[in-house]
């Protein structure tokens, strides 16, 4: 399963979230040289406030392997309000109630067998899907370096490109992309997959004291009738 964490949940998954921001600091800052903010120990921008939604893929131990924010971009996006040359003409035309955008998505690397992690790396799309079509988001955005553009093609299927690559100031090349949300979408990857279920999960309030997300993680993966909300 995949956790789908709002600004209800985030003291049950603090530690993961701690752990998030520190490994975004350490790529984003330490490895890429970003100019970004740091702050305890972990890098934070405008978006990480408590409109921000957080998934989560945790292992069975509950360590974080990959996550990423999605938020409204009503009153603030990366792509709209940072980096609006990615987009061509106006992107203030994509400031709309039905739209989230996708920023900060890091994997930590962990080894698994190929197949296993090309599963799952489709079960983290496709519980985005999922968790957006619950909010009654219609679009996904975001930006995306030049040389990962290709491969988003191919493992979202629809994400369309929305102008041509931009320069950063760190130096790199990055483009605006689109990703419809929608019911057809989420059949397509699933059945490509072979995922037959719904994979993005979120409480209803928080959680029974005793239970941790390394327990949770555990008792879904044996048992999916604990009582969360399917999201999809």
């Amino acid at each position: 399963m995949i956790h789908v964490v709002t600004h209800e949940q985030r003291p049950f998954y603090a530690v993961q979230l701690e752990a998030m921001h520190r490994r975004r600091r350490e790529v984003f800052i330490d490895e890429r040289g970003w100019n970004l903010e740091e702050r305890n120990g972990g890098e934070y921008d405008p978006g990480d406030d408590d409109q921000a939604i957080y998934l989560m893929m945790l292992d069975i131990a509950g360590r974080l392997q990959v996550s990423v924010r999605v938020r409204p971009v009503l009153d603030w996006s990366i792509l709209i309000d940072e980096m609006p040359g990615c987009v061509e003409g106006d992107a203030e035309t994509l400031r709309r109630a039905d739209v989230w955008e996708m920023a900060r998505h890091l994997a930590n690397g962990a080894g698994s067998a190929i197949g296993e992690a090309r599963t799952r790396a489709a079960e983290f799309r496709i519980a985005l899907l999922e968790a957006a079509r619950e909010h009654g988001v219609n679009r996904l955005v975001g930006s995306v370096d030049v040389g990962l553009l290709a491969h988003g093609i191919r493992a979202w299927l629809d994400l369309k490109p929305l102008g041509v690559p931009v320069v950063y100031p760190e130096g790199g090349a990055a483009v605006g992309y689109e990703i419809p949300v929608t019911d057809d979408l989420i059949a397509r990857l699933r059945a490509m997959h072979g995922i037959h279920e719904a994979v993005a999960y979120e409480m209803t309030g928080l959680p029974p004291g005793g239970l941790t997300p390394a327990i949770l993680e555990q008792a879904m993966r044996a048992d999916r009738s604990w009582p969360l909300r399917k999201v999809a």
